[in-house]
């Protein structure tokens, strides 16, 4: 036997009793031994005692092992329990040595008898556990398994205060004796929503008489979770137990009651004390919070159901739960019932139910109908869903609340039409929510005309708006749709149409990012590690440099990384500059920390959701990784190449639509050098596409552009067919305008190309430019044998 494990067996005959093995070795040898430098032999010592009092031994041939800092190999036993993985875990991250820490919370994870609510019992018998674990989490290495830890405890509390035995078992305890109805009250509280079927459960029950004044007492503490059950048991047809519930209400003060209760008020089948009572719980809702809420009750669940879909801090479920629960009344039960739903789309559902309210109150109420129409695209967006599509065979992630047959949100919203949908998209555009611009846009290319989609009118201004939303996609379908409708007379931002449509068929689907770095060599590193990921990467040590070659270069910016310490202007001061431009409201922003700036990127990051701080040393999967979390916070939407040549191929169209009708507002020669880009396109199809719009385009450079094309020998034969036709479209349409050498090139081909469907192909051209020299002679005689 080594000497440490002699020494650890000692160790195990003296340290007995509670506490982590830390705290035992510290009782035992003093706090010295561990931290003195001088002492390396010591701690080597006592850190193996450690691993052996925690269930660690030493590794035995075959098996895997743990290699610490310090070279120390260990290996966990079959005996390790998990409460001395989740204790080594903090003992090890407290003393700094991080590797063996993240090696026992990655066991400790991995456990398949892994219980949160153990996890959770054992946590609280330590008191700074989850200070540790959050200091961890903001300034370790091993943040990531810091956070997982802190996940579980926090599902253990969701698991722990839903126990249906633990609610019953505390409510039954309020009719013991004045200690244990206080700590039952208090557990009860820790339940919150939970509780409240359980309590009214008991309040109609005929036979627990001797529990119901205690639980109409107890009914307020349980605080503001109780709200959502409460205000929908409202319902309830005994009349003594929906005054407990409004007095209630009325105690406990949150204003997310008001609707419900001001709803009671104009009821016209309520009874006078059913009146009475809800009158006076708003009046001591209302005093509580320093004003009264004018308004009916349509109008106070239509501002309700804005605060739910602007997710107010204080009516939101909690972030930090992946599921929340939406009530409603189970008439036959006289029960509320819960409906789990993801976190996500608690403030969508909460919403359009308010609007549903609102409506059942005031039918004809165009912001309810606006703001469900938009809250429903939100929802469906938040479950993965295209909100761009009507297809009802699409699922994403389930929604209880809705029925099995359910029609897309785009049903709703084109049924309700033009008018409509521009509401909606005047929110999605003040939200900067492209997934809600989006299914408004598609609503109204579905469904509107010209007179509908633009005029002077206020209504249809969101359409044009958006030509300058902050994310590529909204701006191209809002192009697309404004392009068909082909309008005659001009309109607030016609000018901005056809330059959207054109920068649209460049677009390759790469993202584009920005790096601001004052030092050069870091500048470099970041630029190649973000081109490393097929991106398109713009680099400069000044701030305004940088963006002014964004604006000319970019057509969307995908993210901006930029140093702590840059100057003139300063990091929070060109962070203030970005967010007060529309465009770059949400773009996401990683912030290059180097050392002494941490702080103010920390403090930046917590006011502004999209921006992150990563060191500028990190390496390129940090930076990668960053870059992805905010802008999926962002909730940007992904152009892949292959959405890119659609939407490409989609503004090309829609560019030979405008140029076929002649009459629109547009000037389609803003277009012209993009289109003659697309002719070098990798894509057949576009390059096609390209060369049939600039046939109708009367410049000599569009001509030229076209026959270059169908000139070339390296070219497709399919290629160089299409450009001869769209080279002879524009001879018809406009003469000649080629240049001699292309003619004598022209000429030849069609009197001596070998591949005859090639010299059928180019002597259309020819015919079509009607050249005065007499070519047709020239091209008869050179088929004469004498």
């Amino acid at each position: 036997m080594t000497t440490a494990a002699v020494f650890a067996q000692e160790l195990r005959s003296v340290l007995k009793g509670a506490g982590s093995p830390s705290e035992k070795l510290e009782k035992r040898m003093g706090r010295v031994w561990i931290v003195s430098p001088a002492s390396c032999h010591m701690r080597r010592w006592l850190s193996l005692a450690v691993l052996a009092v925690g269930g660690i031994v030493s590794p035995a041939k075959g098996q895997n092992t743990t290699q610490d800092r310090d070279g120390s190999r260990f290996q966990l036993s079959s005996e390790t329990t998990v409460e001395s993985l989740f204790v080594n875990f903090l003992h090890y991250a407290r003393i700094g040595r991080f590797t063996m820490a993240d090696e026992y919370a990655r066991a400790l994870l991995a456990r398949p008898d892994l219980d949160p609510v153990a996890i959770l019992e054992i946590a609280s018998r330590d008191r700074k556990s989850l200070e540790t674990l959050l200091r961890l989490i903001s300034h370790s290495t091993i943040g990531p398994s810091a956070s997982q830890v802190l996940e579980l405890i926090e599902r253990g509390e969701y698991e722990k205060r839903k126990n249906p035995q633990r609610i019953s078992r505390n409510i039954e305890n309020l009719g013991g004796n004045p200690q244990q109805a206080f700590f039952a009250i208090q557990r009860l509280a820790q339940s919150g929503e939970y509780t409240i079927p359980h309590m009214l459960r008991m309040l109609s029950d005929p036979a627990r008489l001797d529990l119901q004044s205690r639980i109409i007492t107890a009914l307020p503490r349980i605080g503001k979770p109780a709200v959502h059950p409460l205000v929908v048991a409202l319902a309830v047809k005994d009349e003594a137990i929906r005054q407990a519930l409004i007095e209630s209400l009325g105690e406990i003060g949150y204003a997310h009651a008001i609707p419900y209760l001001r709803k009671l008020l104009d009821h016209g089948r309520a009874t006078q004390e059913t009146k009475a009572a809800a009158a006076e719980a708003i009046a001591r809702i209302e005093s509580r919070h320093g004003g009264s809420v004018s308004g009916t009750a349509a109008e106070a669940f239509l501002h309700l159901a804005q605060r739910y879909y602007t997710e107010e801090a204080a009516i939101r479920a909690d972030p930090r739960l992946p599921e929340a629960n939406v009530w409603y009344w189970d008439e036959a039960r006289q029960s509320p019932k819960r409906v789990v739903v993801p976190t996500r789309i608690f403030g969508p559902v909460m919403a359009m139910r308010c609007c549903e309210e609102a409506l059942l109150l005031r039918n004809d109420d165009a912001e309810a109908i606006a703001l469900w129409l938009a809250a429903n695209i939100r929802r469906e967006a938040r479950l993965g869903m295209n909100v761009e599509s009507g297809d009802p065979t699409e699922s994403g992630e389930a929604d209880e609340t809705r029925p099995d047959v359910f029609p897309r949100a785009l049903y709703f919203t084109q049924a309700a039409g033009p008018r409509y949908a521009h509401r909606v998209l005047a929110r999605g555009i003040a939200d900067r929510d492209s997934a809600v611009a989006l299914g408004a846009i598609e609503a109204l290319r579905v469904t509107a005309g010209e007179s509908s989609l633009v005029g002077a009118e206020d209504y249809k201004q969101p359409l044009v708006q958006a030509l300058q939303f902050p994310e590529l996609l909204v701006r191209v379908r809002a192009a697309l749709a404004l392009g068909a409708a082909l309008p005659k007379s001009s309109f607030s931002g016609s000018p901005r149409v056809v330059p959207v449509l054109a920068g649209t068929l460049g677009q390759t689907g790469r993202q584009q990012v920005l790096v601001i770095e004052a030092d050069q060599t870091t500048l470099n590193r970041v630029m190649n590690a973000l081109r490393s990921g097929d991106r398109e990467v713009i680099g400069r040590t000044n701030f305004y440099d940088a963006l002014e070659r964004a604006r000319i270069e970019f057509q969307s910016l995908g993210g901006i990384f930029i140093s702590s310490d840059i100057a003139a202007p300063g990091l929070v001061e060109a962070v203030a500059e970005l967010r007060s431009e529309f465009q770059y409201a949400k773009t996401p922003v990683v912030v290059l920390t180097s050392s002494g700036q941490s702080v103010m990127a920390e403090q930046l990051a917590k006011a502004d959701p999209f921006v992150e701080r990563v060191d500028s040393a990190a390496d390129d999967a940090s930076l990668e990784a960053a870059l992805e979390r905010l802008q999926v916070r962002a909730g940007q939407a992904a152009i892949t190449p292959e959405l890119a040549l659609t939407l490409a191929l989609q503004a090309g169209q829609t560019l030979r639509r405008i140029a076929q009708d002649g009459r629109t507002v547009y000037d389609l020669g803003v277009a012209e050098p993009a289109l003659i880009g697309a002719l070098s396109s990798e894509e057949e199809r576009l390059q096609t596409l390209a060369a049939s719009v600039l046939a109708l385009l009367e410049t000599p450079t569009a001509q030229r552009a076209v026959a270059h094309v169908a000139l070339d020998a390296a070219n497709t034969d399919s290629l160089r067919i299409a450009a001869f036709g769209s080279l002879a479209e524009s001879a018809k349409a406009h003469g000649h305008k080629l240049e001699e050498s292309q003619v004598a090139d022209l000429i030849t081909l069609a009197r001596d190309e070998p591949d005859l469907t090639i010299r059928t192909a180019a002597s259309q051209s020819l015919g079509a430019l009607n050249l005065a020299t007499n070519k047709a002679s020239e091209i008869i005689r050179s088929y004469h044998e004498g």
